[in-house]
């Protein structure tokens, strides 16, 4: 049995249960816990049982296992940016708000400076 076969299994397992710590914490979403557990017993199976890899890509029309895995990666990759940026820019809309604000209860006048 190959190292990895041993290693991402044990990765996989702490990363759904601290998944699932997230999720009873309403840190994350019910879909979003599902999708990486899904995510994480993929990468399970394929680092058990590599020929699986090769089964799920025929589904999906992909001729070798490591073509899917690597296009599953990409498309993890880009769902992660993609909810990434969609924070930051919540976040950055947000700071602009509070800084307004801020300015607007501290507005001084020009009569109030002068006296």
């Amino acid at each position: 049995m190959l190292l990895y076969s041993i290693i991402f299994p044990i990765i996989s397992i702490i990363a759904i249960v601290w998944f699932l710590l997230r999720y009873l914490k309403e840190k994350n979403t019910l879909i979003t816990t599902i999708l990486w557990t899904i995510f994480w017993v993929l990468v399970s199976l394929f680092a058990i049982f590599p020929n699986f890899s090769n089964s799920f890509a025929r589904l999906f029309g992909i001729t070798r296992g490591l073509d899917f895995v690597i296009i599953i990666v990409f498309a993890v990759l880009a769902y992660t940016i993609f909810k990434l940026y969609s924070r930051i820019d919540k976040l950055q809309d947000d700071v602009n708000k509070i800084v307004k604000e801020v300015a607007l209860s501290n507005e001084i006048t020009l009569d109030e400076k002068e006296e």
